[in-house]
């Protein structure tokens, strides 16, 4: 049963959904420009596993608008959840920008997670921003929520533009979920991202170099529109001591939508395999 909640943290509001269950806390965190929902469809399996939380983060979904978007100010968000909410130690699971948000609550206060679960985390990204195709498809949905923002439009003019510039995917109503989520956004939530602001100061290997807990990173084909090459997968590995890592073949960035079942499969392994770990540590 979803359990919907509304908190204040960092003095704004921030919504969560709660599926309580057995096993870990595990905090799901959406990547940028998405939100809590797109990971519904996985909750009824997963909190067979886990005690879920979905965390709509600063200018995402129902939250609150913040008046600065890096992974620090994510970051600092998150603990703060983690300290007020869940109260224990979580896995966390990050999707994306909630990957890297993931890895830097991990590196700075890793007395609250006990393990990492990251999905398609953009680290190297920024270094070839300008080549790839994220660049021109976040200048031009940056400069479609503006116009959203100044004008308003309905959810069937938004799911028409989603419909123009999304594939399939596996989860029914995906076009409208992701409308509704572009028309609750905050758009200046792209301009970290598109001024290579996005990781302030911090640096992802000095990041993951401080990453002690059992990890587990979840990547996409990049020739079939996955974020990270073969070498950037081999380079997170080989600086986490406990990492281990799955390529998911023939699907794009959004494994979670696209491949629901291998996504699962990946997230369940892990858990089942850091309960053993925990238990006879």
């Amino acid at each position: 049963m979803v359990r919907s909640h509304t908190i204040q943290l960092n003095g704004r509001p921030f919504y969560y959904a709660e599926v309580p269950g057995p096993g870990p806390r595990l905090l799901i965190l959406h990547g940028l420009t998405g939100s809590h929902d797109e990971f519904l469809h996985l909750a009824p399996i997963l909190a067979r596993q886990a005690h879920l939380y979905l965390l709509d983060m600063r200018g995402h979904g129902r939250s609150g608008w913040a008046e600065s978007y890096t992974v620090a100010d994510y970051g600092r968000d998150v603990v703060a959840f983690l300290q007020d909410v869940v109260g224990e130690t979580a896995v966390l699971l990050g999707h994306s920008l909630g990957g890297i948000v993931a890895t830097w609550v991990a590196a700075n206060r890793p007395d609250l997670v006990r393990g990492l679960i990251l999905a398609e985390p953009g680290f190297y990204i920024m270094q070839h921003l300008a080549s790839s195709w994220i660049q021109p498809y976040f200048v031009s949905l940056r400069d479609r929520l503006r116009q959203h923002d100044a004008q308003g439009e309905s959810l069937a003019q938004m799911m028409a533009y989603v419909g123009q510039t999304s594939v399939d995917t596996a989860v029914p109503d995906a076009v409208q979920q992701r409308a509704i989520q572009l028309m609750q956004v905050d758009p200046a939530v792209l301009e970290p991202l598109l001024s290579n602001g996005l990781l302030g100061n911090e640096d992802p290997d000095t990041l993951l170099a401080q990453i002690h807990c059992p990890t587990h990173l979840i990547a996409a084909e990049s020739g079939s529109g996955g974020v990270m090459t073969l070498e950037d997968v081999q380079r997170v590995v080989a600086q986490v001591p406990q990492a281990a890592h799955t390529i998911v073949t023939g699907t794009g960035h959004d494994i979670h939508l696209d491949r629901p079942q291998a996504f699962f499969r990946a997230v369940v392994s892990f858990l089942w395999k850091l309960e053993r770990v925990l238990q006879t540590a």
